[in-house]
């Protein structure tokens, strides 16, 4: 138990080192990402417009989420309404053909909130009951180009939080019921609209593998426990003949992981099926949706491009 005590504070060491140097090294590199407005689909027919899904709310958790990670920096939220506002963007950024001019902004991130709901689901034996309040949390997130308004990568982001119980057996009953479901589905769905980028530009990886046990270059800003993730092993790049450009590599996955437990600066996984990974291996927190991508040449960036 003390060796394993120690080989953690040793890891966490080494980890946090290695942040700072790159942090120091890279400082000047890092993408420039701007979150933009979240547009909630589902509220527009409401008794006086009322945003129940609280799509303001959610862009500042987004924010917060990328701020936490460290590795971005975040363009000004005000700045980012005000260049917006003075282009007449702000009612068109679904449209895919949206040319938008952000001077000294890398990615925009926007996106609709799709779905927001609560559902009962009860279990009955006999005199016995018991109920579940799940909160469902849905959005469509994209990934933008800020200068050619070309959509680099879109996902559908769906999860789901028990925000309240009940127990029925007889006369006896007991209700607990949270007040914050919407809230706590909104931190679950920001971190992962913030792994979307993670994965782009900075990749979750493999550090090491000890006594069975998988640790991962992200800490509780990115993952949480229970969250599944698979592993993917890289391969040879893809390298265009005729232009150049590099395509990607190809990947074998060697299983899937679950975080079992989160510091700030990196996580501890354990396999839920397929063979352990070796340290490089890259990690992609399970979603829903497909990534958009293109070959198309970029522009120069001021930081990493996806």
């Amino acid at each position: 138990m003390r060796f394993k005590y120690y080989c953690h504070l040793l890891l966490l060491g080494a980890v946090a080192s290695l942040s700072l140097a790159g942090q120091a090294s890279d400082s000047g590199e890092l993408p420039v990402v701007a979150v933009a407005q979240f547009k909630s689909t589902i509220d527009q027919n409401n008794r006086w417009n009322d945003p129940s899904s609280k799509p303001q709310n959610f862009e500042v958790m987004v924010e917060t989420q990328l701020m936490k990670i460290g590795r971005f920096k975040v363009f000004e939220r005000n700045r980012v309404d005000e260049i917006l506002s003075e282009q007449a963007l702000q009612e068109n950024l679904s449209n895919n053909g949206t040319t938008l001019r952000i001077t000294g902004v890398d990615y925009l991130i926007y996106g609709s909130i799709t779905n927001y709901s609560s559902e009962v689901k009860k279990i009955a034996t006999g005199s016995f009951t018991s109920s579940k309040l799940i909160t469902k949390f849905e959005v469509d997130v994209k990934i933008v180009d800020s200068l050619s308004g070309e959509v680099r990568r879109a996902e559908s982001v769906s999860v789901t939080h028990e925000s309240g119980s009940a127990i029925t057996t007889g006369k006896f009953a007991q209700a607990e019921v949270s007040s914050d479901g919407l809230v706590k589905a909104q931190r679950k769905a920001a971190k992962l609209v913030a792994s979307l980028l993670v994965e782009s530009i900075f990749p979750i990886s493999v550090v090491d593998v000890l006594e069975g046990d998988v640790y991962l270059n992200y800490g509780d800003s990115i993952l949480s426990v229970g969250d599944v993730l698979k592993v993917l092993k890289p391969g040879r790049q893809l390298i265009d003949p005729q232009s150049g450009l590099l395509l990607g590599s190809t990947e074998t996955e060697v299983g899937q992981i679950k975080v079992k437990e989160t510091t700030p600066q990196f996580s501890i996984a354990t396999m839920v099926v397929g063979s352990l990974p070796s340290a490089g291996d890259k990690a992609r927190v399970v979603l829903s949706g497909q990534a958009s991508k293109s070959s198309a040449p970029q522009r120069k960036r001021l930081g990493r491009k996806i």
